[in-house]
């Protein structure tokens, strides 16, 4: 209730915020229920509460793809997207046919695990039980749409095998208690709170990738790396179970003030504490390893940030 409380606060300071002159920062983040939302509005307060030159105006957003598209295209100066998203859209690889430039990393923020959700009393207890069920794959233009691809094509299965739906979080939540889905996958940190607040209102469990298929991804794709998401980590699971991770960054826009770049950067790691409380207990913030696996340039601001702090940028 504390946490859903100061979310609520966070929200409501943010509607505030939002707007208040052309000089608001645009920080795009994904759908209801995602965690890049949550990340937002805790970086936001936290840099309102130690500035007073900076307005953030935080928007929902389709996610990933729909983030970096946006930045490119300047109708946005703050986002967060998948590392695999990034890439392929920076060198238009993967399923972008071009490429979307003119944004810079700022940081690598958490490991976000590709989750599968089934209800748990469904008959659905490997990937390949999928076939012929109604799953959400993500909202379209989102790091877990792709994911899901790529982790349904390992297993042999292409679109015509299952029977997908383009849902935000909150919306599968919702179905899979319903029963108008069978499964939903989710690209977000472990233990974040819309599974969290699933599994205290409905009995779940998460679909296990078996270890050859989680080889298979490691080979296939450079951004994913093995996850275990923790027994424990939501009411009721038993055991642990391996799936996939990817990190999801913080991007800013490449014409965003360079010292405005550095301030966000610096308070970001200032209260990371306070930011893993606020989100998920799983988050991994840490200006050490912020700067690995990433593979377009950082912003100058950042650099900036990492250098004066001893931290080498490859």
């Amino acid at each position: 209730m504390k946490k859903k409380a100061f979310l609520v606060f966070l929200c409501v300071i943010m509607a505030l915020m939002s707007g208040c002159g052309k000089d608001s920062i645009r920080f795009g983040t994904s759908g209801a229920g995602g965690v890049y939302g949550e990340i937002a509005l805790s970086l936001a307060a936290s840099v309102q509460k130690e500035t007073d030159d900076m307005t953030f105006d935080v928007q929902v957003t389709a996610g990933s793809a729909a983030n970096v598209r946006l930045l490119a295209q300047n109708q946005l100066d703050l986002a967060i997207a998948q590392a695999d998203i990034i890439d392929n859209a920076y060198y238009g690889t993967g399923t972008f046919r071009k490429s979307y430039r003119d944004y810079a990393a700022v940081a690598g923020l958490y490991t976000e695990p590709c989750q599968i959700v089934v209800s748990a009393d469904s008959d659905i207890y490997t990937i390949n039980d999928l076939e012929g069920k109604r799953v959400s794959v993500g909202e379209a233009e989102s790091g877990t749409e792709q994911n899901a691809t790529q982790i349904l094509e390992t297993y042999g299965m292409n679109k015509s095998f299952v029977n997908e739906i383009n849902l935000n979080y909150g919306e599968a939540c919702e179905k899979l208690k319903s029963g108008e889905i069978d499964a939903f996958f989710c690209t977000l940190a472990a233990g974040s709170s819309v599974i969290k607040n699933l599994a205290a209102e409905h009995d779940i469990r998460l679909i296990p990738l078996s270890d050859t298929a989680i080889q298979r991804l490691l080979e296939a794709y450079n951004f994913y790396t093995e996850y275990t998401i923790q027994k424990g980590t939501y009411p009721n699971q038993s055991e642990d179970v391996t799936t996939i991770g990817v990190t999801a960054v913080l991007l800013a826009n490449e014409k965003m003030d360079k010292e405005r770049v550095k301030t966000i950067t610096e308070i970001l790691f200032r209260n990371q504490a306070a930011i893993n409380a606020a989100v998920s207990p799983n988050l991994e913030l840490d200006p050490e390893t912020a700067v690995k696996g990433i593979t377009i340039p950082f912003h100058e601001g950042a650099l900036e940030y990492y250098r004066e702090s001893g931290i080498v940028v490859q």
